[in-house]
């Protein structure tokens, strides 16, 4: 028997099996297509900055310093309060907000939403909560009541080159020691096409090939072990 008549022997003699395995991943797909609530997700890309540090003294990556205050617990705090996306919390944060610095030294910043209008303004007052934390900075009193600081290393705080040396007491009155900040290079946006959940035709082919694949080996090597099984049989009795 030639191997394309073993396997089309195979597969019409499991086809409801082969068509159950299939079927039932491919229509999962599509519900889980159809039912998931679409996130719209929303870019921009910030430069960050430091202001008025000593040269002679080494300052901290800006970048490191912006990943590490939105990555703080009182940050993700403040940011699912303003309840901008109804659906973000805690548990999804990491998923719905991302944070990454570029080879050239930017932060790439993107928030999903339930609509473009929600990701864009959730992507703005992110924004806006890192510029009032980088502009508070300076300010070790209100940066511990702020709670911003947590992932912060407590030395930073502790060293005079980190304030204006014009302005070395930590007063958080006095604004014009203000180190840090970031220019916005490309605004928020979101695009009309939802990036979640993937776009149905893609999502049910490709599990339609998988799905099928792993069903048709599957009943192959049932097939196989069932055959080698019998034949062995009649010799042991």
């Amino acid at each position: 028997m030639k191997y394309y008549q073993y396997f089309l022997k195979i597969l019409l003699k499991y086809k409801w099996v082969l068509l159950a395995t299939v079927g039932i991943p491919v229509v999962a797909a599509v519900l889980f297509c159809k039912l998931s609530t679409p996130l719209y997700e929303s870019a921009t890309e910030i430069y960050p900055l430091v202001m008025k540090k000593d040269a002679e003294m080494t300052p901290l990556n800006p970048c490191y310093q912006v990943q590490r205050i939105a990555h703080s617990a009182q940050f993700r705090k403040l940011l699912v309060d303003a309840n901008i996306s109804p659906s973000l919390d805690l548990s999804n944060y990491d998923r719905r907000i991302i944070c990454t610095e570029t080879p050239r030294h930017t932060l790439a910043i993107a928030a999903r939403a339930e609509t473009p209008e929600a990701a864009n303004a959730l992507t703005q007052q992110l924004l806006d909560q890192l510029d009032f934390a980088g502009k508070q900075l300076s300010s070790l009193r209100l940066a511990v009541d702020s709670g911003l600081c947590e992932q912060i290393p407590w030395d930073y705080y502790h060293h005079q080159v980190d304030f204006a040396p014009e302005s070395p007491v930590r007063d958080s009155c006095d604004s014009a020691r203000t180190h840090f900040l970031f220019d916005i290079l490309s605004k928020p946006s979101s695009d009309c096409t939802p990036v979640y959940p993937p776009d149905i035709l893609k999502t049910t082919i490709l599990v339609l090939i998988i799905s099928a694949f792993l069903s048709f080996t599957g009943v192959c090597i049932f097939e196989e072990i069932r055959n080698r099984f019998h034949k062995t049989s009649p010799e042991q009795e």
